[in-house]
């Protein structure tokens, strides 16, 4: 039987914190649309959000290095997916895939 010591839980721990993150409001969302949209101004960023939802989102995911930050003068803010964070929005899309096959399935069938 394997035993674990103190160091491999905490880091454990620490990868599933980071996941939890990623559960906050507007963060997944985000990670699709700039998955689906490339670079884009942050005034621009389209989901059903509030505009402090989708800031504290961005917080999350900069803090995670899930997304990069480019600001012109004198207010625009651009932001894009850095390579990990295209590694996870690409797996979120296969997901969310699968899910709009699931409905569209369940829609014809209870159609007929």
């Amino acid at each position: 039987m394997q035993t674990f010591n103190s160091e491999n839980k905490e880091d454990k721990w620490e990868k599933l914190r980071q996941i939890k993150q990623l559960e906050s409001n507007g963060a997944l969302q985000i990670l699709l649309f700039l998955y689906e949209t490339g670079k884009t101004k942050v005034t621009d960023i389209k989901i059903d959000a509030s505009s402090g939802t989708i800031y504290r989102a961005l917080n999350i995911l900069a803090r995670l290095e899930l997304i990069d930050e480019e600001r012109i003068r004198p207010y625009t803010r651009y932001i894009q997916l850095t390579g990990d964070g295209e590694a996870i929005a690409k797996k979120l899309k296969e997901i969310n895939d699968v899910l709009e096959a699931k409905r569209g399935r369940q829609r014809r069938q209870a159609r007929s």
